[in-house]
């Protein structure tokens, strides 16, 4: 529940130049303003009363206490305001800084010993900065606002002096900055972007989490051990307005398994996540969500369901032969396989060798506004024939023949494209025929597969 324990506002005056944002250095300012501070020590409280900031208050020593409302500007691009913020108990806190006309600002959470915890820049100028959940413990923080300078060109050769950046007041902006309490059971904490510090996840249950700054990863940890034999995962991320999601699983030893993508504003699935643990390693998954840009008001939500895996379903991860999914499972001369893909991924399906010389009928109705393309490949590297008719959702054929005891695979390959709106579903159909006469010897190998890592 994001319940707020503590609200700050506080308007901005005139300050003055300064030096590195990333240093806990002292940065030096040329103008002060002092005035009344309006306490506010009630949740929900409203300040009625906004004075200027008190200056100085460009490092720790100085910063200024978070306790109440205060009007200021940016005096030059190299000016830097600091606000210190008592913290009672472990939580997080959401800030909020408005946006100024021509100036890009920058919202940055830095510790008692002024060490960066979280930076919020995700906007261009004019635009609002905000941190939606913070992490903080028991203490003293100190929330810092500054302009990034606009790039300049370099001088003419043979120039003394390079421009000068913006100099001045900037028009006043406003921050906010709201204390909350530990997210409860299925929200995220952060810090948490890898596997050290991921987020327990539990089966059924859902997560909220935010893509809350530029380079927000949120790393989710799922146990395992308690699926089913010929059981499978599920996964699915709602969609976050404006903001492009990926998400990606690994195993304990941080093997890639699968990754998928969307386009800005659409949701993200991976269907029938087959676990495949060695011998000894940890039954754990772990599950990353990034996205660009970020986008700290919409939270995602993360649901993990699982269930029985039909056998004519695929099962990921198949990405390289040594995962292929079997396509019969006997002596069969034809079947089915339902699956999904989504741009850039590829499935593998492996169809074992018959003791006679077949042709090889394959039917792939392609998902919908994805662009496909079928290759059978001999188990020796041969290419048997490719089908890659034409554009997004193209429906592929190919007919190959295959050598007597030759194990065949398919290889299913979605095209990037960035206008895809994500993961569609597919159906593949296929059938053996035996062929009269003495079997054919294979053709050359001109684009083997590659070796797998």
């Amino acid at each position: 529940m994001r319940a707020a324990a503590l609200i700050v506002i506080v308007l901005f005056a005139a300050c003055g130049s300064g030096g590195s944002g990333s240093s806990p250095d002292r940065i030096r300012r040329d103008k002060d303003a002092g005035a009344a501070v309006a306490i506010v020590d009630r949740p929900g409280a409203v300040v009625t009363e906004y004075a200027p900031e008190q200056e100085p208050n460009d490092d720790p020593a100085t910063a200024m206490a978070l306790t109440g409302g205060a009007r200021g500007t940016l005096d030059g691009e190299l000016d830097v305001d600091a606000f210190a913020l008592t913290v009672p108990a472990p939580g997080m806190v959401a800030m909020k800084v408005t946006g100024v006309e021509g100036v890009d600002l920058k919202l940055e959470l830095r510790d008692e010993r002024f060490a960066l915890v979280v930076t919020g820049d995700r906007g261009p100028a004019g635009a609002p900065e905000t941190v939606p959940n913070a992490p903080v413990d028991k203490g003293t923080y100190h929330v810092v606002v500054r302009e990034i300078p606009k790039k300049r060109k370099k001088p003419p050769k043979g120039a003394k002096d390079a421009a000068v950046g913006r100099t001045g007041a900037s028009p006043p902006y406003e921050l906010s900055a709201t204390l909350l309490p530990a997210p409860a059971s299925g929200g995220e904490r952060e810090p948490n972007d890898d596997e050290g510090t991921a987020n327990e996840l539990a089966l059924g249950e859902p997560a909220t989490g935010w893509i809350g700054w530029g380079g927000d990863k949120d790393t989710w940890k799922l146990a395992i051990e308690a699926l089913a034999e010929g059981n499978g995962l599920d996964l699915s991320v709602t969609a976050v307005e404006g903001t492009a999601l990926t998400m990606e699983v690994t195993d304990a030893a941080g093997r890639a398994l699968v990754k998928t993508s969307a386009g800005a504003g659409q949701p993200l699935a991976i269907k029938s996540l087959a676990p495949r643990l060695d011998p000894g390693e940890a039954a754990v998954h772990h599950i990353r969500i990034t996205g660009k840009p970020s986008n700290p008001e919409d939270p995602y939500t993360l649901s993990i369901a699982t269930r029985l895996l039909d056998l004519d379903e695929e099962a990921e991860p198949n990405g390289r032969t040594s995962q292929s999914n079997a396509l019969r499972f006997g002596v069969e001369d034809q079947g089915a396989m339902r699956g999904q893909a989504a741009p850039g991924d590829k499935d593998t399906f492996s169809l074992s060798a018959s003791p006679a010389a077949m042709s090889l009928d394959v039917a792939l109705d392609a998902p919908p506004g994805i662009d496909v393309a079928l290759a059978a490949i001999a188990e020796s590297g041969a290419n048997l024939g490719k089908a890659d008719r034409g554009g997004p959702g193209a429906a592929e054929a190919l007919a190959v023949d295959i050598p007597a005891g030759t194990l065949v695979y398919l290889e299913l390959t979605a095209k990037p494209d960035k206008k895809a709106l994500g993961a569609a579903p597919y159906s593949l159909r296929w059938s053996l025929t035996e062929r009269a006469g003495a079997p054919p010897s294979l053709p050359p190998s001109d684009d083997p597969l590659p070796p797998e890592e």
